[in-house]
Parts: structure tokens; sequence; C-alpha cells
């Protein structure tokens, strides 16, 4: 099975040829982003789940953009936003549930300990790209605010 960082460059050869030009110019920003990820680990290249986490960041931003477009009552870049998350969605794991998410942070907090900072890596570390931090935040606060 080819890795993410594959998938990704067959992709984008795909989408060369084939003159795409959203899907090119959205698969080079990831691959600019993975590489710019490399370079600040220090290492030659990144796995899958790094590859994955700078999908996610990007996702993220995008996700920002889109309600920052639609605030400003930008249509043309609130269009040019969701197109590139679509693109970037079909990289990512689909998203946990709720019910899944707060099952995490159970674990967490056993694996961890009741601190909010340790269970954020545990969940975030398990998740892979599947889950929102702000999500993940809040349910870690409702857990830690209950008594066990």
């Amino acid at each position: 099975m080819a890795t993410l960082t594959e998938r990704l460059e067959a992709d984008y050869q795909t989408a060369m040829k084939a003159r795409d030009r959203l899907r090119v110019d959205t698969l080079r920003l990831i691959k600019a982003g993975i590489q710019r990820a490399a370079i600040e680990k220090r290492q030659p290249q990144l796995d899958d789940q790094g590859v994955t986490q700078v999908i996610a960041q990007q996702a993220k931003q995008r996700r920002e953009t889109i309600e920052s477009a639609k605030g400003a009552g930008r249509q043309d870049v609130l269009t040019q936003a969701e197109a590139e998350l679509a693109i970037l969605n079909a990289y990512l794991p689909p998203p946990l549930s709720e019910e899944a998410l707060r099952k995490l942070v159970d674990e967490a907090v056993v694996a961890a300990g009741p601190a909010q900072g340790p269970i954020m890596k545990y969940v975030m570390s398990k998740a892979a790209g599947a889950a929102e931090g702000k999500v993940v935040s809040r349910l870690v606060a409702e857990r830690l605010s209950k008594p066990a």
C-alpha cells in the first residue's frame, strides 16, 4: 500500500496532466507544508502521521478562511476555500464521533492522569487528524469538571 506522501505525489501528477488548476495548487500547498514540517523536524521526510497533521492543519486554516469569508461577504474567497477544503478532506481520515472522542478522553484520563495538557496530547495523538482540537478541548474540560 502506498504511503500518503506517495498518494499525494501520484494525485499531483494526475492533476497536472488533467490541467486541474485548483487541485494542482492545493496539492502544491500540501507538499510545501510537508516539506516545511520535515525541515522543522530535521527529518528527510515525514511519516503518514506527520503528513496527516500537516493536512489537518491546512484544513483548519481553510475552515477559518470560510468563516472569515462568510462574515465579510466574500463569495469568491468562500467558494475557493470550500473547494480546497473538499480536496484536503479527501486525504484525512473520517472524523471521529463525539462518543468515540469521549471514550478516548476517558482512556486518556486513566493513562495520563487528571491534567488537561497530557490528556489533550494523548487524545490528539490517538485521533491523528480525525478530531478538531476545539472539540477535544471542550470534551476534556467537561470530563475534568465531572467527579470521577
